[in-house]
């Protein structure tokens, strides 16, 4: 083993080891999520799969850092153990004084964009921070007109790109998820097949039941049900359907303004030099060369292009 494997197997196996990870029940952290997953997590199945959880682990580490941060706060409680209906959670940031839960969410910047455009996008995270303050409400440590939060941390953005989602506490979403927990308990023990939630290029990436789970051939036109997965998709065919045309437009409209210099109301418009003429592999006579001497030409092997991705808008029944 290499010494940057070695690292990265310290890594995972201390995530591995901490109190969350070796969890045995479903937390509120995945009651909103795929319910054929939580069957394979109540049914105590052995992980199939090792997906690469550094997105997990990196947010981990930041949560650590705001811990630090935060501790000798008054009135502040970080890393709150909470019960609710038997689901078991960990609420990051608890402040008393202003009755108020609220969870720190790490993710990429095109997905804190995504949950601000489309708060159905924010579903199962809501459910999670819900079910926590549910649980700290039942212990008697905050009232049932607490306030409830998500804080947004972009990992690839800058102190300006974080922001909060917040509500007032509602009984009825947390209830939704322990409600949820509760069917899929009772389908399992039923032996009834569990709905797969995630589409399967996500769950091959994601998900440490996917070979338990997943036929080895992905399905054709899957439905895609999972609210943020929708919505991304969703997102991007609106933006296509907008940056194709414009730049089509854009592309007509260069050569008409290149080699301008100067102020067009608020529009200043200028071309750079033309660049210098450079040397570059004659490859015909390469090739002529070679085919002169009764040789082949050395090849070597390129990775193809990665699979094109087309989202296009389903066009309604007349």
């Amino acid at each position: 083993m290499s010494w940057i494997d070695t690292m990265i197997k310290r890594v995972r196996d201390y995530d591995a080891s901490r109190p969350r990870s070796v969890q045995t029940e479903p937390g509120w952290s995945e009651v909103g999520g795929c319910r054929a997953y939580l069957g394979f997590r109540l049914d105590g199945a052995f992980a199939s799969d090792d997906p690469d959880i550094w997105g997990a682990i990196r947010g981990t580490a930041l949560h650590k850092f705001l811990e630090t941060v935060l501790a000798d706060e008054p009135g502040v409680r970080i890393e709150v153990d909470t019960l609710y209906r038997g689901i078991p959670g960990h609420a990051d940031l608890v402040v008393i004084d202003e009755d108020s839960v609220t969870d720190h969410k790490t993710t990429k910047l095109a997905n804190s964009k995504l949950w601000q455009q489309d708060t159905a996008a924010l579903w199962e995270k809501r459910v999670q921070v819900h079910g926590y303050a549910a649980g700290l409400i039942e212990a008697g440590e905050l009232p049932e007109t607490a306030m409830v939060r998500l804080l947004v941390i972009p990992v690839d953005g800058t102190f300006a790109d974080w922001w909060c989602w917040q509500e007032p506490f509602s009984r009825e979403i947390a209830d939704w998820g322990a409600d949820r927990l509760e069917a899929v308990r009772r389908k399992l023990d039923a032996g009834e097949p569990l709905a797969k939630d995630k589409p399967y290029a996500y769950c091959k990436d994601w998900c440490k039941f996917f070979s338990l789970c997943r036929e080895a051939s992905q399905p054709a036109g899957e439905q895609i049900t999972d609210p943020e997965l929708a919505a991304a998709v969703a997102r991007y065919g609106e933006i296509n359907s907008i940056v194709i045309p414009l730049g089509k437009e854009k592309k007509g409209l260069a050569p008409v303004i290149r080699g301008l210099r100067g102020i067009a109301g608020d529009w200043r418009v200028s071309t750079g030099e033309p660049g210098e003429d450079r040397e570059a592999l004659d490859e015909d006579a390469i090739y002529a060369r070679y085919a002169a001497l009764g040789e082949q030409v050395p090849m070597a092997v390129k990775p193809g292009n990665a699979p094109r991705l087309t989202v296009t808008k389903i066009k309604a029944p007349k």
